[in-house]
């Protein structure tokens, strides 16, 4: 049976066609790394695909969850270490003028001093990371504290500015693990229901400075409770549960950075698997692309010499 020119010139298109469809498909997986591009061509190779790349992206949103939380821990610590120091300078303070040998106007001056320390307490209990309170709870848009004055600007008492001081703030590190990255106002400087006590901080640091600006003697009356010493033992528990807090922030950070390594290697198989799932072996691309090269130029030579020159230009 003959083969009709007709024939003959169909074959050739079409073995052109592949070898042209061949190189272009070859260069577009070397262009983007990917051997398939759509699900349909490798139905199991595209859902391992898809697996791979969900368990990326979950590993990555981790991953911004330690790093946001690492931030506000290392904040929160850092502010903490400045309140721990104040509360020093505030014990040494009153522990400087609770003798006999100190005068009136020595006592006086402490008593501005501390007031100016009583200051910068509140100043660091409302402390913020960006735009976020960070002992203020859940509710980091508000401040955690407000302060009532007297007619001369003194503060005289403070209060939590919501009830939500008392909230958690978590975040997601992994599968089914949370981690809680605030400490809570309450907690540092006021429990809930206790303003006013001798279990609050401002509390305690404002009757030291009036305790000693009435040269040293507590209101009548209150001469236990109210003297620079108990005041000062009160303090000394107040720091030991601020220590305890921030010995929490502490371990935290270190918990939330040994995850975040943990994760690193996570990350690095999953994308191995999506790698492998999508990817491209360069070298046998490379090589496959040359084969294709070498069939198709010895498809144009062979025509050549059977087919006129204006069809071979015509197709090419």
């Amino acid at each position: 049976m003959r083969v009709s020119h007709l024939q003959r010139h169909q074959t050739f298109v079409r073995d052109v066609e592949q070898r042209v469809y061949n190189m272009q498909r070859i260069e577009q997986e070397l262009g983007t790394g990917k051997s398939i591009f759509t699900p349909s061509e490798d139905v199991p190779q595209a859902q391992q695909a898809l697996l791979s790349r969900s368990e990326l992206e979950l590993v990555s949103q981790y991953q911004r969850n330690i790093e946001n939380g690492q931030g506000f821990v290392s904040a929160a610590d850092g502010k903490l270490t400045q309140i721990v120091d104040l509360i020093n300078e505030i014990d040494a303070l009153a522990l400087s003028v609770d003798n006999d040998h100190v005068s009136p106007e020595d006592r006086t001056s402490a008593a501005q001093e501390l007031n100016q320390k009583l200051e910068l307490l509140m100043e660091y209990a409302n402390a913020q990371f960006g735009d976020r309170h960070l002992f203020a709870g859940h509710g980091t848009l508000e401040s955690a504290f407000a302060a009532a004055r007297d007619s001369e600007g003194k503060i005289v008492g403070v209060a939590a500015v919501s009830p939500s001081i008392s909230g958690e703030i978590y975040r997601t590190i992994d599968e089914n693990e949370q981690v809680i990255i605030n400490v809570t106002g309450d907690r540092l400087f006021q429990p809930t229901g206790q303003a006013g006590t001798t279990t609050d901080l401002f509390f305690v640091v404002a009757q030291l400075r009036d305790t000693i600006a009435n040269d040293n003697t507590p209101p009548e009356g209150q001469e236990e409770m109210l003297s620079t010493n108990a005041l000062r033992e009160n303090l000394d528990s107040i720091r030991d549960r601020i220590i305890e807090q921030q010995t929490y922030l502490g371990s935290l950070g270190q918990r939330m950075t040994n995850k975040l390594n943990e994760l690193k290697e996570t990350e690095i198989s999953w994308t191995e698997r999506v790698e492998s799932a999508e990817g491209v072996e360069m070298t046998d691309l490379v090589s496959r692309l040359a084969v294709e090269e070498g069939v198709y130029n010895a498809l144009l030579a062979i025509q050549a010499r059977t087919i006129s020159k204006s069809l071979v230009d015509y197709l090419g």
